[in-house]
Formats: structure tokens, sequence, C-alpha cells
């Protein structure tokens, strides 16, 4: 019985071994298996799984079986690259709260009401973007900022 897709993708090797397929100009299993650092059976049964997926395909070479992507195969590829791009790269709303936080933080010598009143206007565009985990921080450290401007 297949996998679902879902689970399929949510495993660190399968990822790895399409994304493989991908980058390899003349791919097969025992390269792909030594590229991803895998067992060589535990790669042939990724590919079945790919191929019953209709997301590779192989064609025998000599005594070795090629493996090349479909058309849907490529589509997926490129949406684990995205994917993959998007969970390494700092989220910038992210970043900004953080130096928000650390504006807040108390300075010696300054007068805390005067620094930290303008932060809450920015604060205010935080909390009306991004995610609901961002919003919930912000209003979080809006409402930090707030009791301290009161005194």
């Amino acid at each position: 019985m297949r996998e679902p897709l879902e689970r399929l993708f949510l495993r660190e090797k399968p990822v790895l071994a399409i994304m493989a397929v991908g980058e390899i100009e003349h791919a097969y299993a025992a390269l792909v298996a030594k590229r991803i650092d895998s067992t060589f059976p535990h790669t042939c049964s990724i590919f079945r799984e790919l191929e019953a997926q209709g997301l590779v395909k192989s064609r025998p070479e000599g005594r070795i079986n090629c493996l090349e992507l479909t058309a849907r195969g490529k589509s997926v590829v490129k949406a684990l690259q995205d994917l993959s791009e998007l969970l390494q790269r700092p989220d910038a709303m992210r970043q900004r709260l953080e130096r928000l936080r650390q504006m807040a933080s108390p300075a010696e010598g300054q007068n805390v009401a005067l620094r930290l009143g303008p932060l809450r206007r920015d604060l205010a565009k935080l909390k009306g973007r991004g995610d609901e985990l961002l919003r919930r921080d912000a209003q979080e450290l809006d409402m930090a900022i707030a009791s301290v401007v009161r005194g």
C-alpha cells in the first residue's frame, strides 16, 4: 500500500533523494544513495515509491537504471527548493520585532518614556501584519512598553 505523499515528503531522505535526481545529470540509485548518505536498499525503496507516485522515471542504460524527474517531479522539486529557501531566510518582520525589543530594553541615562513612545508606533504596524505568533509577540511587547511609559 502506498503512503500519502505528505508522509513521504515530511521525511528527510525522500526529500534529499528527489532533489538529488534534479541536481545530478546522470542520476542512478547508488550515486544518489552515496550523496544523501543512505543505504542502497533504502534509496531503491524511496525511488520505487517516487516512481509509483509519478515523480521520477527510470530507464535502463547498460547495467544501471538512470533516473530522471517527470514534469510533476520537477514541480515538486521546485516547491521543495522554495520551501527550503523560505525556511532558511529569516523573516524580516520577526527581525524588526527583535530590534524593537532590544530598543525597548532599559538603557542607563536615558528617559525611557521618550525613547519608548515612538516604538509603539512601529509595533502598531507589526500588530497588523504577519502571522498570528508575530502579532501576539508584538502585542505583548506593546503592552510591556505601555506599562513602562505609564510609569
